[in-house]
């Protein structure tokens, strides 16, 4: 009988790979980076897109979290005015209130417990500049004093709708001129010892006042509205904030990271509305999204990606 010998074959040929099994090892290799690349990018984006609505969230909720404070501790009677200043684009807002205030010249036995508030946007005067939104607190006399002004406020005679007079701080006309402030109403770009930086990246400051219902011709009533540009300054001249209901305060804010790369040409360019009475109850708000919306496709990375509005109706 014929042995028949084991046959041993070789193992190399079985084990080695042919080119078309490289081909789609790479390809496949190739898509599998693809898809971690894309989900690391996705990851990345959301979380600074997180981290810039963080920024304007917490930089919008200090700023509306001071004025809604401050306006809380306003002096609350009739024959003490106040003074909005509705120009065309960012607004000024000052009031008296019963919060502490800084003066360099009148001592602590001299300070009286009212101090002057108020709100003004500094935008950059050139490329490459910072806006800022500043608190203004000036600590205020008892008494007059030859270091300072006196406080000034003074008593109605006669009957309530006679206008304040001039050495308040509207004026008599509301505008400011004439007022015991006059430097502090304009929109003065000036350094001032009385301002405080408290938002490095407002950039768009607007105020709107609700006038009260009044129903005191019942066969004519007249509903809540917003005040106009023009009844503004009267309306505060002669009455202060007692027939306001509310004051709603409008801001635009971009991150920490993209205000280093918006100019103010850029912020000029959107074109955000003031205050608009004939489309009540359409706040600014309403408005500022709506144009937004509309030019997104064609704004810079900055301001499409960096930019948000908020709004507070703070309650008078």
């Amino acid at each position: 009988m014929d042995a028949h010998l084991p046959v041993h074959r070789s193992s190399r040929a079985s084990a080695a790979f042919t080119l078309i099994e490289l081909m789609v090892s790479i390809a496949v290799l190739g898509l599998l980076g693809g898809m971690v690349m894309q989900l690391l990018g996705s990851a990345s984006r959301l979380t600074s897109n997180s981290r810039k609505t963080g920024d304007c969230d917490t930089e919008a909720r200090f700023v509306l979290d001071q004025i809604s404070a401050d306006l809380s501790r306003r002096v609350r009677r009739p024959d003490v005015d106040a003074f909005v200043g509705k120009l065309k684009g960012d607004d000024l807002l000052y009031f008296f209130g019963e919060t502490p205030g800084y003066s360099p010249t009148l001592t602590a036995q001299e300070r009286s417990t009212i101090s002057l508030v108020g709100y003004r946007l500094k935008a950059p005067t050139e490329e490459g500049g910072h806006y800022a939104l500043q608190r203004y607190a000036r600590a205020l006399p008892w008494a007059s004093t030859t270091k300072d002004i006196a406080m000034p406020f003074v008593v109605l005679t006669g009957t309530p709708s006679k206008p304040l007079p001039a050495t308040t701080l509207s004026g008599s006309s509301g505008t400011g001129a004439g007022g015991s402030f006059p430097k502090v109403l304009s929109q003065d770009k000036a350094e001032d010892v009385y301002y405080q930086t408290i938002g490095e990246n407002i950039v768009r400051f607007e105020i709107s006042l609700l006038r009260k219902p009044n129903f005191s011709n019942p066969a004519k009533p007249v509903p809540a509205r917003l005040l106009s540009d023009a009844e503004v300054p009267a309306e505060l001249a002669q009455y202060g904030f007692s027939n306001i209901s509310a004051l709603i305060v409008t801001i635009g804010v971009v991150d920490a990271q993209s205000s280093l790369r918006v100019s103010a040409s850029a912020i000029n360019s959107l074109e955000l509305s003031d205050t608009m009475p004939a489309g009540f109850p359409l706040y600014p708000l309403d408005q500022w999204n709506k144009v937004f919306l509309g030019k997104l496709n064609s704004l810079p990375k900055t301001l499409s990606g960096g930019l948000r509005f908020y709004q507070r109706a703070i309650q008078m």
